[in-house]
């Protein structure tokens, strides 16, 4: 039975650690307790969102409607042969926590994606991807409830739409869909370290250096990737944050010549899968549009490790976005949109949230 509470604070809620409350708000272990919630009047009645660890939401204000926290576990395998697993994954387990469940059973494809805060449902709707990998290679099928009808569908890979950290429950189906389970296939064979990934100030390849011996490991990669995560980002326990504020942006030729002229050093990347070529690899000739780092254009601008008030940015990190204590969910907003007014002035290019802001 589902429990309704009402003006209910949601602090815990946020890996911002903002005080705002939610007019009403209940808690789902279950697929059938989702059916429950989804009947109750104060659902008819209310605008509905869906709120996992909070690690990807910036709430401006209290919110006036019916948050509805999911907690739906179980990691279990369904299929398994000689080369591959299929794990079926309640969408309120924490992804860093699955993550790790992979790893410590010998199971290769979503190891880059450690330590990264939130919950296995919101994976496929961002299309999580870091370190040269993304959620998309080991995707396989998620099951997910209408919100307006309480039907169940079973959603593939083409029908997520998957691309750079989108999908279509960000754009088409958000807000209308309820994930509850998501499926990942898994190799059971170490297939080796695919090491490719850097950027001006970091690669897997010298932090696996610097902490394992070859040949590579498995249990090497996840550590070297929580070694990076936990030395550049902020830590939710230590203060409020959700991490990368802003995607990075997608950008024309011309538009990359107009920026090259202000910051003759930026790198671009391809945008269609997760790859970081050295700048004069052949891969980056003759795109058509690319994507361009927006951390470290921030950092150009001298916003790396500012504050104002009760928000500002991680000393180590432009594009994460802080909030210290007693700020407010408008102050944090505020300093968010003056970033990216402040970032359309200097380099004509419009940053896009990364995050919900509600």
């Amino acid at each position: 039975m589902t429990r309704l509470e009402k003006d209910f604070s949601l602090k815990k809620h946020n890996t911002f650690h903002l005080d705002v409350h939610a007019k009403f708000f209940v808690e789902v272990h279950s697929k059938e307790d989702l059916i429950e919630a989804l009947n109750i009047p104060e659902a008819r009645e209310n605008k509905i969102f869906i709120l996992g660890d909070g690690a990807n939401v910036l709430f401006k204000s209290d919110f006036n409607g019916l948050i509805i926290k999911n907690s739906i576990k179980g990691i279990r395998t369904i299929e398994e042969n000689d080369d591959h697993v299929i794990l079926e994954v309640g969408s309120g387990v924490d992804w860093h926590e699955l993550v790790t469940y992979t790893v410590n059973n010998n199971l290769q494809g979503i190891e880059n994606l450690a330590f990264i805060p939130g919950t296995v449902g919101a994976a496929p709707v961002q299309n999580i991807a870091a370190y040269g990998q993304e959620l998309a290679e080991t995707f396989e099928t998620l099951t997910a409830i209408s919100i307006e009808t309480g039907e169940e569908k079973v959603f593939t890979k083409e029908e997520c739409e998957f691309k750079y950290r989108d999908s279509i429950f960000k754009g088409e189906l958000k807000d209308k869909y309820f994930i509850t389970q998501v499926r990942l296939k898994l190799s059971k064979h170490f297939k080796g370290v695919d090491t490719t990934y850097h950027s001006r100030y970091e690669s897997l390849e010298s932090e696996l250096q610097s902490i394992a011996t070859l040949p590579y490991k498995l249990k090497d990669i996840y550590n070297a990737v929580i070694s990076i995560r936990k030395k550049k980002l902020p830590q939710v326990e230590e203060i409020g944050t959700i991490g990368s504020t802003f995607a990075n942006p997608f950008i024309t030729q011309e538009q990359l010549k107009e920026l090259q002229k202000i910051v003759p050093h930026v790198q671009f990347y391809p945008i269609n899968k997760m790859l970081y070529p050295k700048m004069d690899d052949p891969a980056l000739i003759g795109l058509e549009v690319v994507k361009v780092p927006a951390g470290w254009l921030l950092e150009e601008m001298g916003y790396k490790g500012v504050r104002d008030g009760n928000v500002g940015t991680f000393p180590r990190h432009a594009l994460c976005v802080v909030a210290y204590d007693g700020a407010r969910g408008e102050e944090v907003y505020a300093f968010t949109e003056k970033m990216r007014g402040d970032f359309k002035k200097k380099y004509g290019i419009t940053l896009k949230y990364e995050v919900n802001v509600i």
